[in-house]
C-alpha cells in the first residue's frame, strides 16, 4: 500500500501522477527471473554532455556522459511503457531532443498468478493550466492457462471514463502476442464531448539459436475521438514546446526492436519507430542501430541515430566510432578511449580519453578528456574526480573550450537517525541496510566501495535489494587484531531500513591444548567461556581430535566450562591468563596466542 505521491501502474493505461492511496501487488516480490521491463537509452554525445530523460513531463534520469555513443541501461521507468523524452544538453548549451518509445513484452502471467493495481487519488500533472480532478483507477490481470492471459481495468474521473479489456497469449515457436481494446469517454476543457477506440497490439519473438530477440510493438488508435487520461485534461492547453514533446490525439505507432547476438563477433541492435497524429502531416521518426564488438579486451563500437519531427519534415543524423583499451599492463584499473562523431546538421569531432580509479578500494574515480571540433568550439577538454567515501561523494570537474571555463563540484550523501543514534552515509537508495558492529570501528563493508563503520561501529549499505535475502559481510582483511564478526543476511521490504546487528567479538585470538588428567581433552568436547556479567555475548567452541580448541573475542584472563560424554556428563573447569605482550601492539605476530590449559 502506497499513500502519498506516486505513480499508476501502466500495464493497461499509461501511467500518470497522483496524490493518494494505492493497493497493489508488488512484482518485486517475484524472483528475479519473472520481473519486469526496464528500456535501454541509447546516443550520441557530441561532447561532455548532460543527459536528461523525462517521463509524463518529470524527470527520472540524468547523468553525465562522454562525448561518443553512450548506452544507459541502469533506467528505472515510473512505467513499463509510453515515451521517454531524452534531452542531450552539450557543453557551448546547445540541446538536442528526441523522443524513444518503449513498451514491455506483450502482457503474460503464469497460471492463476493474479497482478492488480486499485488507486484513489487527485491526478498531479506537470503542465501548469491542465485540470487536475480526482480519479479512481483499477486494473487486474490474471493466468487463466499457462498460455493465455485475460487482464482488463476501468478509469473514472468527472469528466473522463475509460474501459479496457484484452487478453495476451503464448503462440509456441511462433512467440507472443497480446491484444487489448479501450474505448474512453472524455469531455475536454472547452466542454466538447469525444468518444473514441483504441487498439494495441504487442509481439515478442526470441529465436534462441540464431541470439535474435525481435520486438513489435503496434498501436492503432482508430477513431478520432479517442483520447488518454493525461491527454484529455490538458487538450486544449498545450504551449508550443508541448506540442513538439506531449502532442495529443495520436493516430498511430508502430516500433521495432532487434537485438542480434554474433558471437566472438560481437552484437547488433536497431530500433526504430514510426508515430502519426491525427489532424498533422507527416511523420515522427527515429531509428537508432548500433554494432559493437570485443577483441582481446579491446571494444570497438559504432552507433547511428536518425529523428525526424511531424509538420516541418527537420531531421537530424548521426555517426559516431569508438574504442576503448584497457590499460591494466602499464596503469592498474585504468582505460584509454578514442571517439568520432560526425552528423547531417552537427561538426565532426574528435576525442581522447583516459578514465580509471586509484586508492585501495577503487573509490578515487579520475578523468581526463580532450576534443577537437573542425567548427565553432576547436579545442576543448575537461578533468574530472569523485571520491566515494563512507560519509557520501565528492566530485570536482573543470571544462575548457573556446568561449569560456566552467568549475564544477558536488557532495552527497545521507544521514540516519535510529535508535542508537545519528549514522552519516552514501546516497540511501530506496531500500538501505543498517550495520552495527559496536565496538568495530573502521572496518569495511565487503562489495561497497567506500562503505566503512564510524567510529562506533555503525554503517549504512545502500541500494540494497528489496524483499531479496542481502548477504551483509564485514571486510576481514580490515578488522584490528582483538575483533572478530561473523556474516549476517536480511531481507528488507521495500522503502524499509533494515537492521544487520553483527555480534562482534572484541578480545584476542587464542588457540588453546586443552588437557585433563594429564591426557589431551576428547574430540568433540564443548569448551565454553564463563560469562562475567549477564549481558555477555555466549563464546563457545568444539575440541580437536588432539585437544585443540580456538576462541575469539577472549578477554587476558578468564574461566572455561569443558564439557563432554554422553549428555555431557564429564565436565572439568580450567583458568587461562593470557601470556604477556608480544610485540608492541600489545599482540603476537601471527595475531593468535599459543598457549597450554590444564583443565581440572
Amino acid at each position: 500500500m502506497i499513500v502519498g505521491d506516486s505513480f499508476t501502474p501502466s500495464y493497461l493505461f499509461d501511467g500518470i501522477e497522483f496524490r493518494g492511496i494505492q493497493l497493489a501487488s508488488d512484482e518485486n516480490m517475484l524472483p528475479d527471473s519473472m520481473k519486469g521491463f526496464a528500456p535501454v537509452v541509447s546516443g550520441i554525445a557530441q561532447s561532455h554532455a548532460q543527459v536528461t530523460i523525462k517521463q509524463n513531463g518529470y524527470v527520472i534520469y540524468q547523468t553525465y556522459v562522454a562525448q561518443g555513443p553512450f548506452v544507459l541501461t541502469d533506467l528505472y521507468p515510473t512505467t513499463t511503457s509510453g515515451n521517454l523524452e531524452i534531452i542531450i544538453k552539450e557543453a557551448d548549451g546547445r540541446e538536442r531532443r528526441f523522443i524513444q518509445p518503449f513498451s514491455a513484452a506483450p502482457i503474460m502471467l503464469r497460471k492463476d498468478s493474479l497482478k492488480y493495481s486499485l488507486t484513489m487519488g487527485h491526478y498531479r500533472s506537470p503542465y501548469s493550466h491542465s485540470r487536475k480532478p480526482y480519479f479512481f483507477q483499477g486494473t487486474l490481470i490474471y493466468g487463466l492457462h499457462n498460455n493465455l492471459t485475460a487482464y482488463g481495468g476501468v478509469m473514472l474521473s468527472r469528466d473522463y471514463q475509460s474501459m479496457v479489456l484484452g487478453s495476451g497469449i503464448d503462440l509456441g515457436n511462433v512467440g507472443s502476442l497480446s491484444f487489448d481494446a479501450t474505448h474512453a469517454n472524455t469531455q475536454l476543457p472547452s466542454d466538447k464531448k469525444s468518444q473514441g477506440q483504441a487498439y494495441r497490439l504487442q509481439y515478442l519473438k526470441a529465436l534462441s539459436l540464431t541470439g535474435t530477440n525481435l520486438t513489435v510493438a503496434g498501436y492503432r488508435y482508430s477513431t478520432k475521438g479517442f483520447y488518454d487520461f493525461d491527454d484529455a485534461n490538458h487538450a486544449d492547453n498545450l504551449n508550443s514546446n508541448n506540442r513538439l514533446f506531449g502532442r495529443i490525439n495520436k493516430k498511430s505507432k508502430l516500433q521495432v526492436q532487434v537485438n542480434q547476438i554474433l558471437g566472438d563477433f560481437g552484437g547488433l541492435y536497431v530500433t526504430a519507430f514510426q508515430q502519426d497524429y491525427w489532424g498533422q502531416s507527416g511523420h515522427e521518426r527515429g531509428l537508432g542501430a548500433g554494432y559493437n564488438m570485443s577483441h582481446r579486451g579491446i571494444n570497438y563500437g559504432l552507433n547511428y541515430t536518425y529523428s525526424r519531427t511531424p509538420g516541418s519534415g527537420n531531421h537530424d543524423q548521426l555517426f559516431s566510432f569508438s574504442v576503448h583499451v584497457p590499460l591494466d599492463r602499464w596503469l592498474k584499473n585504468s582505460w584509454a578511449s578514442y571517439s568520432l562523431t560526425s552528423g547531417k546538421n552537427s561538426p565532426t569531432s574528435q576525442q581522447v580519453s583516459l578514465n580509471g580509479t586509484v586508492l585501495e578500494d577503487n573509490n578515487l574515480h579520475y578523468s581526463l578528456q580532450q576534443s577537437y571540433t573542425n567548427q565553432g568550439d576547436g579545442v576543448s577538454g575537461n578533468i574530472y574526480a569523485g571520491y566515494k567515501g563512507a560519509y557520501g561523494r565528492l566530485n570536482a570537474g573543470y571544462n575548457y573550450q573556446h568561449h569560456g571555463k566552467q568549475l564544477n563540484y558536488g557532495i552527497s550523501g545521507g544521514i540516519i537517525a535510529h535508535p542508537y543514534g545519528l549514522t552519516f552515509s552514501q546516497e540511501l537508495g530506496e531500500t538501505a541496510v543498517l550495520v552495527r558492529a559496536e565496538g568495530a570501528k573502521g572496518v569495511k563493508v565487503a562489495n561497497n566501495t567506500g562503505v566503512t563503520t564510524d567510529w562506533n561501529g555503525y554503517a549504512v549499505v545502500p541500494y540494497a535489494s528489496s524483499y531479496r535475502k542481502n548477504r551483509v559481510a564485514l571486510d576481514p582483511h580490515s578488522f584490528a587484531d582483538d575483533v572478530d564478526i561473523n556474516t549476517q543476511f536480511v531481507v528488507p521490504t521495500k522503502g524499509a531500513l533494515t537492521l544487520a546487528n553483527f555480534q562482534t567479538r572484541v578480545g584476542s585470538r587464542v588457540l588453546m591444548f586443552l588437557s585433563y588428567q594429564g591426557q589431551p581433552v576428547p574430540f568433540g568436547a564443548i569448551a565454553t567461556l564463563e560469562k562475567q556479567h549477564d549481558l555477555d555475548k555466549s563464546n563457545s567452541t568444539i575440541v580437536s581430535s588432539v585437544g585443540q580448541a580456538y576462541f575469539t573475542g577472549m578477554p587476558a584472563r578468564g574461566k572455561l566450562q569443558v564439557k563432554w560424554g554422553s549428555q555431557n556428563a564429564k565436565t572439568c573447569l580450567a583458568n587461562y591468563t593470557l601470556p604477556e605482550k608480544q610485540t608492541l601492539s600489545g599482540h603476537p605476530l601471527s595475531g593468535i596466542y599459543t598457549m597450554k590449559v590444564n583443565c581440572e
